[in-house]
């Protein structure tokens, strides 16, 4: 059935150009831009996370608010409580909130149980093809529906893809200073500098956290050994390969050089140890790299490089983890919803946002920004750009939080100790297969 969608999709999708802006749900017809305030119905509601990436739209839609003389509320949650309190208000079509901002791989299912509207006719009103050809392109791909070639139904809010971290002064003392580009350098180096650190310098930390942490952490390393998740049409689980089992056992290598305790590690633990000076590499999100620099609470300042992800038998990609901003299908407020989104997203927001609050933007211009590439807290910029160009999504199905939480389980044990790799991926290459005959896509 999804396939058959899909194919639908392709061959109507000049009707839906047209139509879906007011399928379902509030029948509300585009008006064509920001030039006043638009009317609101009650209040602007946003549903955020509370992080930093949920701050910086939070601070834009009050300023914004203001501005119009609207009034606004947000409700915030943590990563995990975001996620089930957006699902159950777009399943039960509630109605609570008039904008969400979403993880990535979160928006697969959101747009294919048709939850999120359609953005096209609101950027028509406003004589706009789409999103800015400001946008990265690998941004602009996973706002829509199918990836890349659908429609529009989110705007790339910030900007996170995996680099990889590394310490300049240590990797330059084996010749190293622009980072590893294998991880047979990775591990190789790693292993003399933990052997070496009388356990307070580990030469790489990972997340081996169960469910996302571990998970985020390991794909790049699965991708860099030449295996995927599954096939290219998602009808195949494809983790029972030698290069799927190769990347396991070398993620094992990995944790014999870290640190005690890494199956209980989220990205949080890592920059921790970084901040502290006990990290010699690690993979990990953007938005910690700001911290790295303050002197107000890192031991690491003026230390910090950032890379590409190390290659093996292919060349090394990113895992981009965008948070997207998308209108509810049942929002009473789509038309400022869409004004705000298109100011919050501007390149004047987003170097707001950056300023402010570190996030880092998905604009091409916001990246380039000379004002900003004078700033040492920000010098990564160049690094995650082509980090993003070069990005790979994680797998865009709608069960992708079962498929995450299942195969995290399994990863978790080989962290912890207490599973071997062949096990642990044949565990997954069952569960995950059952999980997709589940859903549909394997018949």
């Amino acid at each position: 059935m999804k396939r058959l969608v899909l194919s639908l999709m392709a061959v109507t999708i000049g009707l839906l150009l047209v139509s879906a802006a007011w399928a379902g749900g509030t029948k509300e017809k585009p008006s064509g831009g920001a030039a006043g305030s638009a009317a609101v119905t009650g209040k602007l509601v946003l549903a955020t996370n509370n992080a930093p990436e949920g701050a910086g739209i939070k601070e834009l839609l009050r300023e914004w608010g203001q501005q119009k003389g609207v009034k606004v509320e947000v409700v915030e949650a943590p990563y995990s409580n975001l996620y089930e309190k957006e699902v159950l208000d777009l399943s039960q079509k509630t109605g609570l909130y008039d904008i969400v901002l979403l993880d990535d791989p979160w928006f697969t299912q959101f747009a294919e149980n048709r939850w999120l509207t359609n953005l096209t006719p609101y950027f028509t009103a406003i004589n706009q093809g789409g999103l800015s050809s400001d946008f990265i392109d690998k941004s602009t791909a996973i706002c829509k529906y199918p990836y890349a070639s659908g429609l529009i139904y989110a705007f790339p809010a910030v900007g996170n893809a995996q680099m990889f971290f590394y310490r300049k002064d240590i990797l330059g003392q084996y010749g190293m200073s622009e980072g590893p580009k294998t991880w047979d350098d990775v591990y190789s180096i790693g292993k003399k500098i933990t052997d070496g650190g009388g356990g307070t310098m580990y030469g790489y930390v990972l997340r081996g956290q169960q469910g996302n942490p571990v998970v985020a952490d390991f794909m790049p390393l699965l991708w860099s050994f030449g295996a995927n998740m599954f096939n290219s049409d998602f009808t195949k689980v494809t983790l029972n390969t030698p290069q799927a089992l190769a990347a396991v056992e070398f993620l094992k290598k990995l944790v014999s050089i870290g640190p005690p305790g890494e199956s209980s590690f989220s990205a949080d633990q890592l920059a921790t140890f970084e901040l502290e000076g006990n990290a010699a590499m690690m993979i990990n999100w953007p938005a910690f790299a700001a911290s790295f620099q303050d002197t107000s609470k890192s031991k690491v300042v003026g230390k910090i490089g950032y890379a590409p992800i190390p290659s093996e038998a292919t060349v090394g990609s990113s895992e981009i983890g965008h948070w997207l901003a998308a209108i509810p299908e049942t929002s009473k407020n789509k038309q400022a919803a869409f004004d705000f989104l298109e100011w919050a997203t501007s390149p004047a927001g987003q170097k707001d946002g950056v300023l402010k609050f570190g996030n880092p933007p998905t604009r091409k211009s916001v990246f380039t920004d000379p004002d900003l590439l004078k700033m040492s807290q920000f010098s990564y910029f160049p690094v995650l750009m082509q980090a993003i160009e070069n990005s790979t999504p994680r797998p865009r199905i709608a069960n992708w939080n079962e498929v995450e939480n299942t195969f995290g389980i399994d990863l978790s044990k080989v962290v912890a100790g207490t599973m071997s790799p062949h096990d642990a991926l044949a565990a997954a290459q069952s569960d995950i297969t059952a999980l997709m005959k589940k859903a549909g896509y394997i018949k």
